[in-house]
């Protein structure tokens, strides 16, 4: 689901009319109703003030599940706050973990001809 319907989704599910985000966005009826048509691109000042109107974080908007998690002390207590990361992160994380392993093999490899 592009930006546009996700957005046309939330208010719809939230009851709240196209005037009323058009108004907090400072824009027409019909100026918005074209954003979310899809017929113009809405931009990162309008996407921050609907995540507050629609009371979802900016991420759900644009459609990224998220991960929390809490970090642990090594005396069991808690360090900081809770940590959300997208999914595309961690799979870019777990991508370049996976290419720092074939680089080491690799190198390990050169180490062991030069010896």
């Amino acid at each position: 689901m592009d930006i546009s319907n996700k957005i046309k989704t939330l208010r719809e599910d939230k009851k709240i009319s196209q005037e009323y985000i058009a108004h907090e966005l400072g824009l027409s009826q019909s100026q918005y109703s074209r954003r979310e048509s899809g017929e113009i691109k809405f931009i990162a000042e309008e996407i921050g003030k609907l995540s507050k109107i629609l009371e979802v974080p900016v991420s759900h908007i644009y459609g990224q599940e998220t991960n929390s998690f809490t970090i642990h002390t090594q005396n069991g207590g808690n360090f900081g706050q809770h940590i959300q990361l997208s999914e595309k992160l961690i799979e870019q994380y777990e991508a370049r973990l996976s290419e720092k392993d074939d680089l080491i093999l690799i190198l390990s490899k050169q180490l062991q001809l030069l010896a």
